[in-house]
C-alpha cells in the first residue's frame, strides 16, 4: 500500500488545505495519507483556534486516513525541533514513504541545497554565521546572510537560494529535509507551491485565504457564516457546532493571565532553567512580567530583533507547562516512543493495522487504557512525554468561554474520531 505523509496544523482546515491533499494524493498516487499534526499548541507559540478532535474530524472528513498527534515537546518549538519531531514521526509509522509540504518555492532543489549546506556547516557558513550572531541578528536572520556570503563564489543560484531562505514555509520545508538527511530517514519529501503565499497576511479576496485571515475574521465578525466561502463546507458545519458551544473564539487573554502569574513567581535565575531564556532574556522577562497587565503588553515588551515574537511566545508556554531545557533534552533523547493517533477514516484502519506490525513504536489510541498498563512507581519516559500533551490540552480547556467546557481529562473523555 502506497502511504503518504503530510505535516501540518489546520488551524482551522481550509481550501488552501484541501488543495494541498489532493496535490499530494496526485503526485505521489497515494493510497492513503497519514497526518502529522499538532495538538492543543500551535508551533507559533498560539493556542489552537479549535481543539484537535475538531480538526482532527475536519482533516478525516476532507479525505485524510490518519491523524497522529505530534507531541507537544516537538510542537511548541523552533521549526527545526517542530520538523525533526514530525518526520521522525511519519518514519516511526514504519509504513510512511514520503511526504508533501507547501511552500513558497515550490522547488524542492534550492531547498535541499540550503538543507545540505546547513546540515554540513562549511567553515566559512559558520564563520559567519556565529559573526552575525555576535552582531545580534535574530538566529534566522544570521543563517541567511550567512548561507548568501558562504555562496556568493559558488556555481549556485543565489537568487533561488535567497528566497528559499526568506518565506516561512520554505525555510521549514528546509528544517524537513534537513531532519531527512541528518537522521537518515526513509522518507522522500516533495513539495507544492503554496497558493496563498503570505502565511500572516489578512488579505480574503481571493477563495484560498490563509489561516491567520480566516481566524481574525471570525474573532472580528464572531460568526463562522463570515468564513464560509473560504473553507470546505465540512469544515464551516464543524465550526458552527464549537461556536455554538461556545468553544470558539477562544479566550486568549487567560492565557496571558496564567502566564502572568506564573511568572511572577520566578527570579530571572529561575528562569534560565527554560530552553532559550538566556544571555539576558531572562531580565527582559522579568521586567516585563512585572510591568505589564495583559498578554499582548507582555509580548510588546520582550520582543526584540533578537527575540522575535514567535520566540518569545513559545519561551513563555515552555514556562507556563513547566517545561525545562532539561526536559526538552531527555525527551529529545528518546526521540518518538510513540504514536499518539487522534482518529481514521476506514483506510486508516487498515494502515493502523500495517503500523502495528512493522512499528515498534507504542501505539496509543486511549490515554487512560495505556497509563493503566503503567506501573504507579514506572519512570517509563512514554508517561512523562505523554503527560504533557494531557497537561497542554487540561490548560487549553480554560481558555473557554464558558465553564461548563473547562473542565480537565478531555483527553480521557474524548472518543478517538472515526469517519
Amino acid at each position: 500500500m502506497n502511504i503518504t505523509g503530510i505535516i501540518t496544523e489546520y488551524n482551522p482546515f481550509h481550501n488552501g488545505h484541501l488543495y494541498h491533499l489532493q496535490k499530494t494524493k496526485e503526485i505521489t498516487s497515494a493510497q492513503g495519507v497519514v497526518c502529522v499534526m499538532n495538538g492543543s499548541f500551535m508551533q507559533r507559540g498560539e493556542p489552537a483556534f479549535t481543539d484537535k478532535w475538531s480538526r482532527t474530524s475536519m482533516a478525516l472528513k476532507q479525505g485524510v486516513d490518519l491523524v497522529i498527534e505530534l507531541p507537544l515537546n516537538y510542537g511548541i518549538r523552533s521549526a527545526e525541533y517542530f520538523a525533526e519531531g514530525a518526520v521522525k514521526t511519519l518514519a516511526a509509522t514504519g509504513v510512511v514513504s514520503s511526504f508533501v509540504f507547501g511552500s513558497e518555492s515550490g522547488n524542492i532543489n534550492p531547498l535541499r541545497e540550503a538543507a545540505k549546506i546547513f546540515n554540513r556547516e562549511p567553515a566559512g557558513f559558520k564563520k559567519t554565521l556565529q559573526s552575525n550572531l555576535k552582531q545580534g541578528y535574530s538566529f534566522p536572520a544570521a543563517r541567511q546572510q550567512a548561507l548568501l556570503e558562504y555562496i556568493k563564489n559558488r556555481d549556485i543560484s543565489s537568487r533561488e537560494l535567497k528566497e528559499a531562505v526568506s518565506e516561512p514555509n520554505n525555510i521549514l520545508g528546509i528544517e524537513y529535509i534537513k531532519a531527512v538527511l541528518k537522521n537518515n530517514l526513509n522518507l522522500i519529501p516533495h513539495t507544492i507551491k503554496r497558493t496563498h503565499k503570505n502565511y500572516y497576511s489578512r488579505d480574503m479576496t481571493h477563495e484560498m485565504a490563509g489561516a491567520t485571515a480566516i481566524r481574525h475574521k471570525i474573532r472580528q465578525s464572531q460568526n463562522p457564516e463570515s468564513i464560509k466561502k473560504f473553507v470546505p463546507e465540512t469544515t464551516y458545519e464543524q465550526l458552527c457546532c464549537d461556536f455554538k458551544k461556545n468553544k470558539i473564539p477562544l479566550k486568549k487573554e487567560k492565557l496571558g493571565t496564567m502566564i502572568l502569574a506564573e511568572l511572577r513567581k520566578k527570579t530571572p535565575s529561575e528562569l534560565t532553567q527554560y530552553a532559550e531564556v538566556k544571555e539576558g532574556l531572562e531580565n527582559r522577562i522579568h521586567n516585563a512580567a512585572r510591568q505589564a497587565g495583559d498578554y499582548q503588553e507582555l509580548i510588546k515588551k520582550i520582543t526584540t530583533r533578537v527575540y522575535p515574537k514567535t520566540r518569545v511566545k513559545r519561551n513563555l508556554l515552555h514556562i507556563l507547562l513547566g517545561l525545562t531545557k532539561n526536559d526538552f533534552d531527555k525527551m529529545s533523547s528518546w526521540g518518538i516512543p510513540y504514536l499518539r493517533i487522534l482518529g481514521f477514516s476506514e483506510c486508516g484502519a487498515r494502515i493502523l493495522s500495517q503500523i502495528d506490525k512493522r512499528s515498534s513504536r507504542e501505539i496509543i489510541t486511549q490515554p487512560a487504557d495505556y497509563l493503566k498498563s503503567i506501573k504507579l512507581n514506572s519512570r517509563n519516559p512514554l508517561k512523562k512525554q505523554l503527560s504533557y500533551d494531557l497537561l497542554a490540552t487540561d490548560i487549553y480547556a480554560l481558555l473557554y468561554k464558558s465553564p461548563e467546557n473547562r473542565t480537565a481529562g478531555l483527553d480521557f473523555i474524548k472518543q478517538i474520531i472515526t469517519f
